[in-house]
């Protein structure tokens, strides 16, 4: 028996039979109203949940050294069992929520007031590219502020065994809260903002990349047609393939802004400036250096960025346009 057969037979099963605005006209059109950020919020908490465990062992080859990905997988298994690979993980599944609704409502905004522009309608393959990837770069350059403090607080949280061990003490298990206040006592309340500048050049860029990817594959694969109604293999597809794009390009930035936020509690810090960090990278092990954890990264990237926009494209499915948000 098919779906649609079983929703025909029982109304309770079809959710969106059960949403129309004559049953709970109240809660449904807040429902409507926040349609971006609702959807968001559950692609996010599905990624945060997926794939964390991935992120930390990319955060590890960053900032030290192990001759490949199983060595470290294996060392931070060892040394602290399989919480090693969830350290840090309830502040993000929290903060990234809000982070991305905000930065998706930013983005649909955006895209919103600027294809009334000429050259950005969104119409025809290349003024769609354009256009999503300036309304992502204005995004990210706005979330950069809001998520530097959660990505340095969680960078300290993943490696604070490892940053303990190198300074010859205790490995004591701490708090996101913990950390916070201890860089807020040794750096002030703007120490929370440390590598700021290239947490920005991170964001901006990729975000510009992955919102202008997503959307041009989305597009090609449902025939280049501005009316045509995607898939969700469609959408699986778009989400892994902007995903992988976007960290192949800024992967660089990335390692440099997790060395700069790495050192943020050390007296005499190491790198002064991205410069200082980047060729420091490319004197000890060359411009691969710059790529190391490369590997888990892009693992990673594909499943959990095709499962993000399926999710959120699944979501938008259930729940209508606003009529305020219509074009």
């Amino acid at each position: 028996m098919t779906l649609e057969n079983l929703r025909n037979e029982s109304p309770l099963l079809d959710i969106r039979s059960n949403v129309e605005p004559h049953s709970s006209p109240v809660w449904w059109d807040m429902v409507v109203a926040n349609r971006t950020a609702l959807a968001a919020s559950c692609a996010a908490v599905t990624s945060v949940l997926s794939g964390f465990p991935f992120d930390s062992v990319k955060t590890r080859m960053q900032t030290h050294h192990y001759n490949s990905l199983m060595e470290c997988v294996k060392i931070t298994y060892m040394e602290e069992g399989a919480r090693g690979f969830f350290r840090g993980m309830i502040p993000p599944l929290i903060t990234v929520s809000a982070i991305k609704s905000v930065s998706f409502s930013i983005y649909e905004g955006t895209k919103h007031r600027l294809r009334h522009y000429p050259g950005l309608d969104g119409q025809t393959l290349g003024s769609l590219t354009a256009l999503a990837s300036i309304s992502g770069a204005s995004s990210g350059a706005f979330i950069a502020i809001l998520s530097c403090p959660l990505e340095l607080i969680k960078i300290q949280r993943q490696l604070e065994q490892m940053i303990a061990k190198e300074r010859g003490l205790p490995a004591v298990s701490s708090s996101s809260y913990n950390a916070a206040k201890q860089i807020v006592q040794k750096k002030g309340v703007f120490g929370l903002w440390s590598g700021l500048r290239c947490h920005s050049i991170r964001e901006t860029m990729g975000t510009s990349i992955y919102f202008g990817t997503y959307e041009t594959v989305k597009r090609a694969l449902s025939g280049n047609r501005p009316d045509a109604k995607s898939s969700p293999m469609t959408h699986f597809m778009a989400g892994g393939m902007c995903g992988v794009l976007s960290w192949l390009i800024v992967f660089p930035v990335d390692l440099i802004k997790s060395r700069l936020q790495k050192q943020v509690m050390m007296d005499d810090p190491k790198f002064k400036t991205i410069r200082s960090c980047a060729m420091d990278v490319i004197q000890r092990d060359g411009v691969r250096g710059l790529y190391r954890g490369l590997n888990v990264t892009l693992i990673r990237a594909f499943p959990i960025h095709s499962l993000q926009f399926l999710v959120l494209e699944y979501v938008y499915s259930l729940i209508p346009v606003s009529k305020k948000q219509s074009p």
